[in-house]
């Protein structure tokens, strides 16, 4: 029996997600952009929801534009072999949300990602009041999934929580008792739904496939095997008579930011921007440096830490080594490290979904495994824990979920939050970037610079400013390894400490008003990636000074820290 209160909670969340939605204006809230990939989702659904197909056309980019002004920037873009243009991404997620699209336009948008927390929270709570008392079960799932940035993602328009919601409902109704066994074999459809939409999922599922067989439940095992592979011959089919090609990322991709095909008649196909996977594995590098560097930022980065932004995850994960274990719990942790391993390993470069991600969104995939381990043995003590901790980092992401979409970079930026280290692995990926001002700064020939926060000024050629009396800190990327810095500071019109610093070496030094000083550092080990070699930069003047406020004939008003001019030898 449901206690009283849990059931007016749910009814009360219900309303709430409901008038949520209704009472929201998401392109307006969005400024009639998109966050990351939502430009590609959003266009496949508006063309399933009225066109019932996956082709793009001209009727799609007038329809888009109507809706989200800007245009669906970055939006992926093939050509099949009839020459017609289809879109190049999983259309498992706009398909599921169409009805909602179609019935109440982006109000359903946000109605169903709502749901699907809705039901997430429903799950959790009935399979584990299967074992434990409904309060703590209750309250435990709430922890769960609010110790967490998930409820954030309510607002994307981006497969990241559909995902986390097929694979979190395909793993209750694998483990969930029901009266009907038959209910069970309803984890296949989940499956196949997970598979489709991001085909690594199959690290994991196949694991907890491997479960029944240990089991021996031969039954459940065929059952669920069918059905998965029944749904999925169905959306492969479904792509195939839409788009003539079974892989959805198959053929000619291109995607758009601007001159959208068929927008104007000299927009073409041929503008965009090529995108190519054939070559991948001969880009790819990795080490086991770099490795074991992927695995600690997985829990402990600054941008994609599950520290930060999964803090429930990573106390189910210790808890589970100070609970009893079952053979399910250890194939579960199995499933966790498959799956785990696959981002790090095979995706060194980009485990957590790119520049566009508030935190790792590949982590969605992942997550829900965390809450069944070790689910019928839970302890609760010091659940609170996560709470604390997700206070203590995401504070300013609850209070404002819509600017830390826009901006993913931010929370890194924060205290405590930049405390943590940046990752230096993925340098081309991180939310960081997403600053055109701080993306690839090149530096001639000579280097590359990577700003990782936002207290620097415009770059003045080989030169730049810190932000007034701000620490600013970047990557360095060096063609082949440094063997010494070479620094010329140039300060303020006033008296000041600057403190520099290079990978773990650092120094202090007085700098007198509009001095210039050189300091050197040699012998400082980078990170070496594919023949080059990054190092982490921190620059921090004491003091500031604006020009304009100085001197009343000058007009520059931008707050300087100290300039900074780095000459590297090799």
């Amino acid at each position: 029996m449901m206690p009283k209160f849990i059931r007016y909670f749910f009814l009360i969340f219900l309303l709430f997600i409901i008038f949520f939605s209704f009472a929201t204006d998401l392109p307006k809230a969005q400024k009639g952009g998109f966050f990351s990939d939502e430009s590609s989702y959003f266009s496949i659904l508006q063309s399933l929801a009225f066109d019932g197909d996956l082709e793009y056309t001209r009727a799609d980019i007038v329809r888009i534009r109507e809706i989200f002004w800007v245009g669906p920037m970055g939006v992926f873009i093939k050509k099949g072999q009839d020459g017609r243009l289809y879109y190049a991404k999983s259309f498992v997620y706009p398909l599921a949300i169409a009805p909602f699209f179609r019935l109440f336009g982006t109000h359903g948008i946000l109605l169903a990602n709502g749901l699907m927390i809705f039901f997430v929270l429903l799950m959790g709570f009935l399979l584990l009041r299967q074992h434990h008392n409904p309060v703590k079960s209750f309250t435990f799932t709430l922890i769960y999934l609010f110790a967490s940035i998930t409820f954030i993602y309510i607002w994307w328009i981006t497969a990241d929580l559909f995902n986390f919601f097929v694979n979190f409902t395909a793993l209750f109704f694998f483990f969930y008792q029901f009266k009907k066994p038959a209910w069970n074999g309803l984890a296949g459809f989940f499956f196949a739904l997970a598979i489709f939409s991001k085909p690594n999922n199959v690290l994991h599922i196949g694991i907890l496939f491997l479960l029944l067989l240990y089991q021996k439940n031969w039954k459940k095992f065929t059952v669920m095997a069918l059905i998965c592979l029944l749904i999925l011959c169905g959306l492969l089919y479904f792509n195939y008579i839409q788009t003539g090609a079974l892989n959805y990322m198959a053929g000619e991709r291109r995607s758009f930011y601007g001159n959208f095909p068929f927008e104007r008649p000299d927009f073409k196909f041929s503008s965009g921007f090529p995108m190519s996977s054939d070559n991948y594995w001969n880009r790819y590098y990795l080490s086991p440096v770099i490795a074991l560097l992927n695995l600690f930022y997985y829990v402990f980065g600054r941008f994609t830490g599950m520290i930060v932004y999964f803090p429930s995850a990573l106390f189910l994960f210790l808890l589970f080594f100070f609970q009893k274990k079952k053979p399910d719990d250890w194939f579960l942790m199995a499933a966790i490290s498959a799956a785990i391993l696959f981002y790090v390993l095979v995706t060194p470069d980009n485990y957590f979904g790119g520049g566009g991600s508030l935190g790792n969104r590949y982590f969605f995939n992942v997550f829900p495994l965390f809450f069944f381990l070790g689910y019928r043995d839970r302890v609760f003590k010091f659940s609170l824990l996560p709470v604390f901790v997700a206070v203590v980092f995401l504070a300013p992401v609850y209070m404002d979920g819509m600017l830390h979409s826009a901006t993913p970079r931010l929370p890194g930026t924060y205290f405590p939050t930049k405390l943590l280290p940046p990752e230096k692995t993925q340098f081309s990926t991180l939310p960081s970037n997403t600053n055109p001002r701080a993306f690839n700064r090149r530096i001639g020939n000579k280097y590359t610079l990577f700003f990782l926060n936002d207290n620097f000024n415009p770059l003045e050629g080989e030169l730049f400013w810190s932000y007034a009396d701000k620490e600013l800190e970047l990557f360095l990327l060096a063609p082949k390894a440094v063997k010494t810095f070479h620094v010329q500071l140039k300060n303020i019109p006033l008296a000041n400490h600057v403190r520099f610093q290079v990978e773990h070496k650092i120094k202090k030094v007085f700098l007198a008003a509009d001095s210039v000083r050189e300091i050197t550092f040699s012998h400082i080990p980078g990170l070496r990636i594919n023949q080059r070699y990054l190092y982490h930069i921190k620059v921090k003047s004491q003091r500031s000074h604006c020009p304009y406020y100085a001197n009343t004939h000058l007009l520059d008003q931008r707050w300087l820290g100290v300039q900074t001019h780095i000459e590297l030898g090799y």
